[in-house]
C-alpha cells in the first residue's frame, strides 16, 4: 500500500475531485497531462505551444485535449479568445446545417455512404448522455490494453450508433483483435464491425460462432500454405472469402483444396484463387469429395474429349491416300503396286551362241 509524502505538499496543484471520480478512466494519458498542466497554472494564461513544451505532447494532441476539457467545463477561453470564438459561432449559425446521418435500425439497409468521423464535441456529448457509450469506451481500453484517442473513440461510437452493434459485440471484436496482436489497429476492428453489421451478426452468440469460424478458416489456411509450399502466410480479406466458402459452405477438406491448387498450377503460371474456385465449384456440383473421385472425373473428361474428337472425324481414322482422286494418267501407279505385290516377274535366259 502507498500514501502521499506530506513533505511534498509544498507548492500543491489542486485538481477537482470530479476529474479523479469520472475522468481517470475515460480520459487518455495526453488529456490527463494537459489538465494537470492547466491546473498547475491556475490563475495564469497558457496556450497549446506552452503545454506542448511542458508535457512533451504534440501541439495537435494538446489542442484536442483542450477542446475536451473545455467541453467538460474545466477550462475556458480568455476574454480575447471569447470574442474570436463568438465571431466564429455567428458565422457558423448563418450556414445551413446538414442533417445528421440516419442510424441503423434492425433489418434496415445500411446507407452506402460511410458516416463522417465524430468531432470532439459530438464524442463528449455522447459520453455525457449515454451510459452505454461510457461503458463501451472504458471496456474497450481495458480489452485493447491502451487508451483510445479521439479517432478510435469515433470509430467505436459509430459502430454502436450508426451500424447498430450492441456494446458487448463491439467489445468481443476488440478482445479478438487484441488476441491477434492487432490491438492498435482500429481500422481492422472497424472493418470487422461493419461487416458483422451488414450480415446481422449482432448478438454475442452469433459473434462467438463467427469467431470460431474465423479461427477454423485461419487454421485451414495455415495448413494449406504448409502443404502447398506457399510462402505468403497472410490471409487477405478477398482470399478469406474464398476459403470461408470452401470450408463452411462447401465443406471441402484441406486435401481437396491443395489438390485444386495443384490442378491450377498445371494450367497457369500465376497463383489464381479464382481459378481454384472454378475447380472446386465443379467438384461441389458433382459431389466430388475425395482425390480418387477427382482423378476418376479427370479420366472421364479426357475420354469424353477423345470420343468427341473421334465422332467429329466421322467415326474412324481416315487414310490420306483414300482422299486422292482417281487419275486419268496412262500409267496407274496403284495398279503397278498391286501387280508388284501379287505377281512374280519372269526372267528369260539368254541363248548361247
Amino acid at each position: 500500500m502507498y500514501k502521499v509524502n506530506p513533505a511534498k505538499y509544498t507548492g500543491v496543484t489542486v485538481l477537482p475531485s470530479e476529474i479523479a471520480e469520472k475522468h481517470l478512466i475515460l480520459s487518455s494519458a495526453a488529456q490527463l497531462k494537459v489538465i494537470i498542466y492547466a491546473f498547475s497554472r491556475a490563475g495564469g494564461f497558457f496556450d497549446a505551444s506552452a503545454i506542448s513544451e511542458g508535457t512533451g505532447i504534440s501541439v495537435e494532441e494538446v489542442n484536442d485535449a483542450l477542446s475536451y476539457w473545455q467541453d467538460m467545463g474545466f477550462i475556458m477561453l480568455s476574454d480575447d479568445e471569447v470574442k474570436i470564438e463568438n465571431t466564429v459561432h455567428t458565422e457558423k449559425e448563418a450556414v445551413t446545417e446538414t442533417p445528421a446521418a440516419p442510424l441503423k435500425t434492425k433489418n434496415a439497409p445500411i446507407p452506402k455512404n460511410n458516416p463522417s468521423k465524430l468531432t470532439y464535441e459530438e464524442i463528449c456529448t455522447r459520453i455525457g448522455e449515454s451510459e452505454n457509450i461510457r461503458i463501451l469506451l472504458n471496456e474497450a481500453q481495458l480489452s485493447l490494453g491502451r487508451t483510445v484517442g479521439t479517432g478510435d473513440q469515433s470509430s467505436l461510437i459509430l459502430l454502436h450508433d450508426y451500424y447498430g452493434l450492441p456494446v458487448e459485440v463491439i467489445l468481443c471484436i476488440c478482445h479478438y483483435a487484441a488476441t491477434k496482436g492487432k490491438a492498435t489497429n482500429m481500422n481492422y476492428i472497424y472493418k470487422i464491425g461493419v461487416d458483422w453489421s451488414q450480415r446481422e451478426i449482432d448478438t454475442i452468440e452469433a459473434a462467438d460462432e463467427e469467431l470460431k469460424s474465423i479461427e477454423k478458416t485461419s487454421a485451414v489456411w495455415a495448413q494449406f500454405c504448409k502443404e502447398s509450399g506457399i510462402k505468403n502466410t497472410v490471409l487477405t480479406s478477398s482470399n478469406e472469402k474464398y476459403f470461408s466458402q470452401w470450408i463452411k459452405e462447401w465443406e471441402f477438406s484441406v486435401q481437396m483444396i491443395v489438390l485444386a491448387y495443384e490442378e491450377m498450377t498445371a494450367h497457369t503460371e500465376k497463383i489464381s484463387f479464382s481459378y481454384m474456385h472454378k475447380i472446386l465449384s465443379g467438384w461441389y456440383k458433382k459431389d466430388i469429395r475425395t482425390p480418387e473421385k477427382a482423378e476418376e472425373d479427370k479420366k472421364n473428361f479426357i475420354l469424353a474429349q477423345e470420343k468427341k474428337a473421334l465422332e467429329k472425324s466421322g467415326g474412324k481414322i481416315r487414310n490420306r491416300a483414300e482422299d486422292i482422286p482417281p487419275s486419268d494418267a496412262s500409267y496407274d501407279i496403284k495398279r503397278a503396286e498391286e501387280r508388284a505385290r501379287t505377281s512374280i516377274p519372269k526372267v528369260k535366259k539368254k541363248e548361247k551362241r
